[in-house]
């Protein structure tokens, strides 16, 4: 069994509370996305040894109609730590005088830190004067790749595994504003930044009443998984429309076939580890956990999602 990322399991006597945290002098809001969040500094002296003192972290409530769809963060990050994929710490957290759940996600740089961030809007709107930034019609990957390979070639192998993550979690929403690249050091070296922002994913938009029909039918989780995009096109012209996550998949190792062993390795972890951390989630005692019954879809669709990547990495022509 192969490495994977250093990263802590949150344990359901492990719940963070944030009150009395001070918030963010710099951002004591955070306007961007389409879901209410606000950006804290964590205590000098931790609550628990996971968190690192007098840091930000930013408490990422989900959506009204959604109100489990935090868990997705949380989740995610479990399965990037799996995968070898770095995903920002997130873990589940509330404020006990508002009774607000959200998940709370740790910064991915110290705001000591000689780092400078540059998000993939920038780089587009450099290879395509007229992006369109609100809609990001024309974000692409064939574009992406060439930004890349002028930074550094490396960084196509790490854009890859994030785009595996993707197919694996089914992240709709990699948008040109949730991918960067970070610049540390003197002199500065390139970095992608970790796989951040990935709640639009995990059959969040599944609402409870309709999780038994998906549970009674694998052929309807199949469906589901088969007409699940990503946010990116093909080409800058997009005629062709969004890519399915395995299509996606496939076409980079199409393009990457020396990158086949390490996209598999990404799949090779402890699965049944996994469900029985899953299975523990309903079992936090704070508003919006997810059921039983919802921790069992995410499973079936992990477990689909999974032998479909395992196929498209194992295929020969």
């Amino acid at each position: 069994m192969r490495n994977t990322m250093p990263g802590h399991t949150q344990q359901a006597a492990e719940i963070i509370d944030i009150e009395g945290w001070r918030p963010d002098d710099q951002f004591p809001t955070y306007p961007e996305g389409t879901r209410e969040k606000s950006m804290w500094i964590s205590p000098q002296s931790s609550p628990v040894s996971f968190l690192m003192g007098g840091h930000r972290y930013l408490f990422k409530h989900a959506s009204h109609r959604y109100p489990t769809q935090f868990w997705c963060e949380v989740i995610a990050y479990r399965i990037g730590c799996l995968m070898g994929i770095p995903v920002p710490p997130a873990y589940a957290a509330w404020k006990s005088s508002s009774q607000q759940s959200a998940a709370l996600i740790e910064w991915f740089y110290r705001a000591d830190e000689e780092v400078r961030y540059e998000s993939g809007t920038v780089h587009m709107k450099r290879m395509i004067p007229d992006f369109d930034v609100k809609k990001g019609r024309q974000h692409n990957i064939e574009t992406l790749l060439t930004i890349l390979a002028g930074i550094d070639e490396k960084l196509i192998l790490d854009m890859t595994k994030i785009l595996v993550f993707d197919a694996a979690i089914g992240n709709t929403d990699r948008h040109q504003e949730n991918w960067g690249i970070l610049w540390r050091g003197n002199p500065p070296r390139p970095e992608l930044a970790p796989a951040f922002d990935n709640g639009t994913s995990l059959g969040h938009e599944i609402m409870d009443d309709k999780i038994p029909d998906f549970l009674s039918s694998p052929m309807k989780i199949a469906h589901y998984i088969d007409k699940g995009q990503h946010h990116m096109r093909r080409t800058s012209t997009g005629s062709e429309g969004k890519c399915g996550h395995f299509e996606l998949v496939a076409w980079l190792l199409d393009q990457y076939p020396e990158s086949r062993r390490d996209l598999c390795q990404c799949l090779e972890f402890d699965r049944d580890g996994m469900n029985t951390w899953l299975a523990a989630l309903p079992n936090f005692a704070i508003p919006d956990a997810p059921t039983p019954e919802r921790i069992q879809f995410i499973e079936r669709l992990l477990h689909f999602r999974m032998e479909r990547l395992h196929a498209v990495l194992t295929r020969r022509d």
